[in-house]
């Protein structure tokens, strides 16, 4: 993208007047060239010829040349221009993005007295408060493991057909049959995993320098109600069926190893309240808040949640300045008289530096489209533009609001909403709005990279017309050097002749007149 541009309208007006200079001077030296070659039809010739017919050229190029030029360096302005909107505009954007997710708003610290058997992370929802945290019992996962098989490929009976009965929850799902042939540990893990009963195997090599390594774990879901019993039928060589495999053969067997585990659920206990779940992670126990158990607590642990909204004033902060730095930045682009560089006065009277002036006072101006019970707008948040259109906040208010009516401060921002893309219509509050409108605006098809892209594409033809100027003005030069070149040759004979005529006059003279 090109960056050159106009640094002020001094500077246009200064070259215009050297353009007009430069033309003045070209036409007078033209007007004393073709007076000079009217004055060598009587007088011989001496005329640069070459000089005069560079001169006529450019002429006639330069007031093109010097127009076309002159689009284009405007154009490259205007570029800068939508650059520079483009870039403050993300920032702002930025800035909104920051406060425009529910959790944003999480400013509850965590105080917790046993760390290690769990943690604790907060929602805006959170409420500050003291609790006592006990954490009786972990959910676990039922865990079996297998006798033990020589290698995973090893044919448990006999080479025969099987199959497998999972029982879950107290629900038998249906059987998985393992047709001749595929009796090994690999074929009944792969089978058992493609039967999707919620149960998991797994072949593992423990390696341990025994003559059968090899085991199939068998793994459940978190939770007493998915504890599982897995049942084998085995088909005999007879064809006929038992419980118990071929004779010879190894068969299927969990018969209470070591390191067996018995499904279990999670048992906390909040403010003395016993929470009964499936699973380590309690979403539901603590208001606003997540528990993630790692291990049972000594007793109860005190938990304390405080408040603290420094984190959310830096984003309003952080909020204020890139709004400032945007309407400085659209000040500069549109002011004829600036003297920044490269920026200043590129997007003078245009209408879309004009358009997102507009759009950036409303998306604070007004009420929230969901507001809160005392908080609705955005100058209770202690945010205000004054009539240059700098915006100002008032921390005092701020930190009031905060600290009085936090839950409307992030509904009035977020909608109480989490991760909405730009493209969802779900009410957002004034930062998820704004999120929406800016990422439009400066995205693939917003105005301000279509104007970049409309400002190339013109340059593009403008640089063509210039190419195909030159290529004309160069076939003119060639046809006056020509021209120019047979008048010089005329004029020579010319003179020439006048010379021999002269001469037999003045012989003829000298016969009349006896006159040597």
């Amino acid at each position: 993208m090109a960056t050159t541009a106009v640094s002020s309208s001094t500077t246009s007006a200064t070259s215009a007047a050297s353009t007009a200079n430069s033309a003045a001077t070209t036409a007078a030296a033209n007007r004393a060239a073709a007076q000079k070659l009217l004055s060598s039809l009587g007088a011989g010739s001496g005329v640069d010829v070459a000089s005069l017919a560079q001169n006529l050229v450019d002429a006639e190029k330069t007031p093109q040349a010097n127009a076309i030029n002159q689009k284009i360096t405007k154009n490259e302005a205007r570029i800068s221009g939508y650059a520079a909107i483009s870039f403050v505009m993300s920032g702002l954007n930025d800035a909104f993005t920051a406060l425009k997710d529910q959790n944003n708003f999480s400013s509850l610290t965590a105080s917790n007295s046993q760390p290690s058997a769990f943690t604790v992370t907060t929602t805006a929802a959170a409420v500050g408060g003291s609790h006592d945290i006990e954490v009786m019992q972990l959910a676990k996962a039922q865990r079996s493991i297998s006798g033990g098989f020589s290698s995973a490929g090893v044919p448990i009976n006999g080479g025969n057909a099987m199959s497998l009965t999972l029982t879950v929850g107290g629900k038998a799902a249906p059987a998985i049959s393992l047709a001749a042939g595929k009796d090994t540990p690999q074929d009944i893990v792969n089978a058992i995993n493609a039967a999707k009963t919620g149960v998991t195997a797994t072949l593992v090599n423990t390696g341990d320098g025994s003559a059968n390594p090899f085991q199939i774990v068998l793994t459940g879901a978190k939770g007493a109600a998915n504890n599982f019993s897995l049942a084998t039928s085995y088909t005999q060589i007879d064809g006929s069926s038992s419980s118990s495999p071929n004779t010879g053969s190894l068969g299927l067997n969990f018969t209470g190893n070591a390191a067996d585990q018995v499904a279990a659920d999670a048992k906390v206990k909040v403010d003395g309240i016993t929470f009964t779940r499936n699973t380590n992670t309690l979403t539901d126990v603590l208001p606003g808040g997540t528990l993630d158990l790692k291990t049972v607590t000594s007793g109860s642990a005190s938990l304390s949640l405080v408040r603290d909204t420094t984190a959310i004033k830096d984003k309003f902060k952080a909020l204020v300045t890139s709004y400032n730095d945007a309407a400085s930045m659209l000040n500069v682009v549109s002011d004829p008289k600036s003297t920044v560089d490269t920026y200043g006065a590129t997007l003078v009277g245009d209408s879309t530096a004009r358009s997102v002036k507009a759009q950036m006072r409303a998306l604070v101006q007004g009420v929230s489209n969901t507001p809160g019970t005392k908080i609705t707008a955005m100058w209770q948040l202690g945010i205000s533009t004054d009539r240059s259109g700098v915006m100002a906040l008032d921390e005092a208010k701020l930190d009031a609001a905060l600290n009085d009516n936090f839950e409307d401060v992030v509904k009035t921002m977020t909608g109480n909403t989490n991760g909405l893309s730009a493209y969802s219509s779900q009410p957002a509050g004034f930062a998820g709005e704004a999120m929406r409108k800016l990422s439009k605006l400066i995205g693939p098809n917003g105005p301000l990279l279509t104007n970049t892209q409309n400002a190339d594409t013109q340059n593009a033809k403008y640089k063509d017309n210039l190419s195909k100027l030159d290529t004309r003005m160069t076939a003119l030069l060639a046809r006056y050097n020509k021209q120019f070149s047979s008048m010089e040759s005329i004029v020579g004979n010319v003179n020439s002749q006048k010379t021999s005529l002269k001469s037999s006059f003045d012989g003829m003279m000298s016969v009349y007149t006896n006159k040597a």
